[in-house]
């Protein structure tokens, strides 16, 4: 009986084991097809390279509204407002991609458009929204203390004023 547990329990770790090479070698796949995705396109192009330098000024503008709240919000919804338009470009560009490309990198499934425009506003996104919880979480800090030193107040003058009354 414990030839057969100790057989079973060997096949359930190769089998785990099996699996961990499928998914390191599946993660190698994706790694190898992004690279030849990459290598695919023509970067010298124009439009790639204003492409690049929008999302290059989309990403300095973070930093420089890091110190204001509201525009910082307001910055967040206009680059997910822009990421949606992603497939409306996406259909743009396949109508005219040879006024612009050398090319038609827009393809109807729109991994194109989305990895190359979308992503990087979505991960702008994303660094925004983290900025806007820091300056949250600090405010929040900011009015705890004040909260507490008012109640530290307001105790000491309890304190003086029962003395008085005495």
């Amino acid at each position: 009986m414990a030839t057969s547990q100790d057989d079973f329990i060997q096949q359930i770790l190769n089998t785990v084991q099996i699996k961990q090479n499928t998914q390191s070698s599946s993660f190698d796949q994706y790694i190898e097809k992004t690279y030849e995705f990459l290598d695919a396109i023509d970067w010298t192009q124009n439009w790639l390279k204003g492409l690049i330098g929008f999302h290059t000024i989309c990403f300095i503008t973070i930093f420089l509204l890091k110190n204001h709240s509201t525009g910082l919000s307001i910055y967040f919804f206009v680059l997910l407002a822009m990421a949606t338009l992603a497939k409306p470009l996406n259909d743009l560009g396949r109508n005219h991609w040879e006024n612009f490309a050398s090319a038609n990198y827009f393809d109807d499934s729109g991994l194109f458009i989305v990895s190359i425009y979308a992503l990087p506003l979505v991960f702008n996104s994303f660094v925004t929204l983290i900025l806007i919880l820091k300056t949250t979480a600090g405010l929040l800090i900011d009015m705890k203390r004040k909260q507490i030193e008012r109640q530290q107040k307001n105790k000491n003058n309890n304190k003086k004023k029962g003395k008085k009354d005495q």
